[in-house]
């Protein structure tokens, strides 16, 4: 896996990388030696899961950055006090249970545990997924999404997993898993929660009808000489064909409130995104919500 290009979270970038204005004036497994039973829910419900990015409790979050990049500084950035946080995900996110789950150093590692997550029969697809996060994940400000909607999207659902190869060209980062899982068709909805500094950083090509404020994404696929005419004419372009929506809301923490219960957990340090006050923060969340 290549070093992961910059995230950014800004409409010019969108401009730049997408062609046209959007229409808006040290990883673990899956833990297998715990407990890894989801807690109870009726069986025709999607399996929920909560995907907590440690930068979500960093102010001002870091938009420019590399993941073998410096870490950020303490001094620029801080980190909500423990109680604060913990306090969050009881009461806001409802985790009042230990929960079975994945831990990763950096986001994109969570795209390969769901992977084998789900070939073990251990996830469900698809599953709904709350993103807490100071970045959206979706693809803007990199160009892996290109790879997704040019030649990905073209072969058949139940090759895509295998079809992404760590090789340099497969696009996903840390900044972009988020695309490929919803690529693979594992995701039935999403829902993106940010603090301060955070949000609008949804990919154009990404939502439906290529409207950054659109509530459904829905990837298209498109021919890459369709591809390079709309990068050139920055006019959107025409999809070969599309992927089914799936429902999507993006809010503030201020704003949310899960309506119901989770069955699994993820947390993500992302160094290159928090600084090192941040540590004992990730040491907690592992040890007070991890079954």
């Amino acid at each position: 896996m290549t070093a992961t290009p910059l995230r950014r979270n800004c409409v010019r970038e969108c401009v730049e990388r997408v062609g046209f204005l959007p229409d808006c004036s040290d990883a673990s497994p899956f833990r297998t030696d715990r407990n890894v039973t989801p807690s109870s829910r009726p069986s025709i419900a999607p399996q929920r899961v909560l995907d907590i990015d440690l930068d979500f409790f960093v102010t001002p979050p870091v938009h420019f950055a590399t993941s073998d990049g410096p870490r950020p500084s303490s001094e620029d950035h801080s980190v909500w006090p423990l109680a604060h946080a913990t306090r969050f995900l009881r009461d806001t996110c409802g985790v009042t249970q230990k929960l079975p789950g994945f831990v990763t150093t950096t986001h994109d590692q969570l795209f390969f545990q769901w992977r084998d997550a789900l070939e073990r029969d251990i996830l469900t697809p698809p599953f709904h997924v709350t993103h807490l996060d100071a970045h959206a994940d979706l693809g803007l400000g990199e160009n892996g999404y290109t790879y997704l909607m040019t030649e990905l999207l073209f072969t058949p659902p139940t090759d895509r997993p295998y079809a992404v190869q760590p090789d340099g060209r497969t696009g996903i980062t840390e900044g972009s898993f988020l695309l490929y899982a919803i690529g693979c068709r594992w995701i039935s909805d999403l829902t993106y929660v940010y603090g301060d500094g955070g949000g609008s950083d949804e990919l154009p090509y990404a939502m439906k009808s290529f409207d950054a404020r659109a509530d459904e994404i829905q990837l298209p696929a498109i021919r890459p000489e369709e591809f390079r005419r709309s990068s050139t004419s920055g006019q959107p372009p025409e999809a070969e064909s599309h992927e089914p929506a799936i429902p999507y809301h993006s809010t503030h923490a201020e704003r949310f409130v899960t309506t119901e219960p989770y069955d699994f957990i993820c947390l993500t340090k992302s160094p290159g995104f928090t600084p090192p006050t941040a540590d004992p923060l990730f040491d907690l969340i592992l040890s007070e919500f991890f079954a």
